[in-house]
């Protein structure tokens, strides 16, 4: 009886341990879960090819006209 007594606490602790640790990482998983699903997306990279467009003037514009 009396070892019975001094496992119950043991098992109680270790069931309430195993139990808020199984709900953690549950949580973690839905909350990366949701964050992968509704998360910005990746940019997609410019091609290489393709010239970039600056403004440049290509007149010489008299001013003062």
């Amino acid at each position: 009886m009396d070892v019975i007594s001094l496992f119950m606490p043991l098992i109680l602790c270790l069931t309430v341990v195993v139990s808020v640790g199984i709900g953690v990482v549950a949580a973690y998983a839905v909350v990366i879960g949701i964050l992968q699903a509704f998360g910005r997306a990746t940019q997609p990279r410019p091609a290489e090819a393709r010239p970039r467009l600056v403004l440049v003037p290509t007149q010489n514009h008299a001013s003062g006209d």
